[in-house]
Parts: structure tokens; sequence; C-alpha cells
């Protein structure tokens, strides 16, 4: 842990760390409470199994966050297992991913939707992972898509008008 985070007291809740961690992404601080608080805001205000558009990286990043903390699924997670335990299917993990990568960085409001609504998206989240790993002009259409029905100094969360 201490190869990733600043050292932060011991503790049995496994969301505590967050409070105070800074997690480096492209050589670039991230501030992990805004997640936290955003993860909190979807655990206390999200009913169901609603999909959650978050960023995408490779192994051992800090994306998924939202996923693995909430419980809620996402367009695409960690894809090691399937790829070594469905190798045939490999390609798919690939598409995913990049169809994260087109919903976040395409500046084609339609092009965006179908791909929403294709993967059932009903959440998305922009925070400072997503601003660090997408790049462009990509990220503000969720303005006139979505309604941001959460909002702190370092993630948005926006719910789908797109249904």
């Amino acid at each position: 842990i201490g190869d990733r985070f600043n050292e932060s007291p011991l503790t049995l809740q496994g969301v505590d760390y967050m409070v105070e961690a800074v997690h480096r992404e492209e050589d670039q601080a991230l501030e992990l409470k805004w997640d936290l608080e955003a993860i909190r805001w979807l655990q206390d205000n999200v009913e169901g199994s609603p999909v959650v558009l978050e960023a995408h990286n490779d192994q051992y990043r800090w994306s998924s966050r939202i996923a693995n903390y909430t419980g809620l699924p996402t367009v695409i997670g960690w894809p090691w297992h399937q790829i070594q335990q469905r190798t045939a299917y490999s390609y798919a993990i690939t598409d995913r991913a990049q169809d994260v990568r087109e919903m976040y960085e395409t500046t084609n409001e339609k092009r965006a939707l179908d791909l929403l609504r294709r993967y059932q998206v009903k959440y998305v989240v922009v925070g400072d992972l997503e601003r660090i790993t997408y790049s462009g002009n990509g990220l503000e259409k969720f303005e006139t898509l979505g309604q941001k029905v959460f909002e702190n100094q370092g993630t948005a969360i926006y719910e789908a008008r797109w249904d």
C-alpha cells in the first residue's frame, strides 16, 4: 500500500483510507476523497443494479473503483480473469474498452447515446480519473445528455435522460 498511497491509520473499514489517500495516475495526483463521496452517494441513493460508466484502465490502476466499492455493474471492470479464463472471447474485452473510451471521448452525441443505450448505462461518472484518462472535449456532452445528480470538487455523476 505504501507504494500506491500515502500512509494512513490502520482500520477495519475498507474505505477509510480514501479520506486522506492520494493516488497517482499518469503522474497526476488524485485525491480519493472525492470518489469516496461519490461512492457513498451512490450507496445511499441508488436502488437496484443500474449500470455505471466509469474509466477503464489496465490492471492495478484506480479504474473500476465505483463498481468495486458499490457492487454496481460497470461496462467493463478488471478484465484479466475474463481474458485469462475465456481467451476465445477476449476480443469482447477489447471491444468494450474501446466503447468506453468512445463514450467518454466522442463529441458526437448520437454515437454516445447509441453506446450508452447499448450497454444500458444509467449513471456516468466524470471524476478526476476520467479527466486524466480521456482526452478532448467529449466529457462536456454529459452536461446536456444527462442530469447531474451529484457533484463535489473532483467528481460528478450524471443520471440517464437517454433511456
